[in-house]
């Protein structure tokens, strides 16, 4: 497989301190530039990365030489910029979520398809060997039929929000953060159909949701009760209940590349024991999915439908808040 010539559009804090150093450790990724409105950005990590930079997206999708685009912009800008991108014939690799609604994601997701290019979403929790050893949990029975699910994700203020405090950009916390703990119930059961039951989401006068909780039934019988929040104390942890016993394990969503995920285990007796998982980089670990699946027809269309149904999950708490 040939190394692709990727081109990270957006330089905030997040992509320069999580995407550009993953990329430099992915075998067949290559940093080939950067791309801002932002001057002093682009010139420092052009600089310090030794790669093309852009202040004009027009320019940098223009360049024949670009084979990935990865879109790190504000959330509300995600389906102007992925079009641009995909019209432009490079793939499409974007921060979480794809859109803010259904309908942009879908049509950006029929567009790659007729123009043959991956579309690809920042998930990155979902390729850590701490999610995949839980999966495991799921499938080999020891739980025994499971009966629910909690999640939380909730973070402290942050220094500079920047767009996350900004509606029209697709700020508050269910773009930020509850998209987490719903894209993890899908993850796991992918085959179920969800019906939001409860649901209460906080905003601001004026402002961006601050919180949300959720109770989302599905169709094989487990219950989910889902909260996220910002400007709060720090949770991130899951809780899978059944009727042999219960695993509980915190930092699911977000971690650092040294971290050891712990699994706690109660028995049906109450009896707890844990287990450790794997260290990895789930940026990393995501963006050499990312790869593999370029030139795989079934993977790329089966990363589709997984985009599609967050997208639809994400839309049916949208529908029910009226956000």
């Amino acid at each position: 497989m040939k190394t692709l010539r990727i081109v990270v559009w957006g330089l905030g804090s997040h992509a320069i301190n999580k995407i550009l150093p993953a990329i430099s450790l992915t075998s067949g990724l290559k940093l080939y530039g950067v791309c801002s409105r932002n001057n002093t950005s682009v010139t420092l990590c052009s600089e310090h990365w030794n790669c093309k930079g852009w202040l004009d997206p027009l320019f940098m999708l223009l360049d024949p030489l670009v084979d990935v685009v990865y879109v790190a912009t504000p959330i509300g800008l995600h389906y102007l910029h992925g079009k641009l991108v995909l019209d432009a014939g490079k793939h499409f690799w974007c921060e979480k979520p794809l859109t803010s609604s259904i309908e942009n994601t879908s049509e950006l997701l029929k567009l790659s398809r007729n123009k043959n290019l991956s579309v690809c979403e920042g998930q990155m929790y979902l390729y850590h060997p701490q999610f995949n050893q839980l999966s495991r949990y799921l499938r080999d029975g020891r739980l025994g039929s499971i009966m629910s699910i909690a999640c939380r994700f909730g973070i402290p203020p942050l220094a500079n929000p920047g767009f996350r405090s900004d509606p029209a950009l697709g700020g508050g916390a269910l773009f930020d953060v509850g998209c987490y703990p719903l894209s993890a119930i899908q993850a796991l059961f992918s085959d179920a159909m969800f019906n939001v039951e409860y649901l209460n989401i906080l905003a601001q006068d004026g402002g961006v949701d601050t919180s949300g909780e959720a109770v989302i039934h599905l169709s094989n019988g487990i219950t989910a009760f889902l909260e996220w929040r910002i400007n709060c104390s720090y949770r991130n942890e899951i809780e899978i209940w059944g009727e042999k016993g219960s695993v509980f394990t915190e930092r699911i969503f977000s971690k650092l590349h040294n971290y050891v995920p712990v699994f706690r285990f109660k028995d049906i007796k109450g009896f707890e024991v844990t287990e450790l998982g794997e260290v990895a980089d789930h940026y990393v670990l995501m963006l050499k999915h990312f790869c593999s699946i370029i030139n795989d027809p079934v993977a790329s269309e089966r990363h589709r439908q997984s985009i599609c149904q967050r997208a639809e999950i994400l839309d049916k708490i949208l529908t029910k808040s009226q956000i």
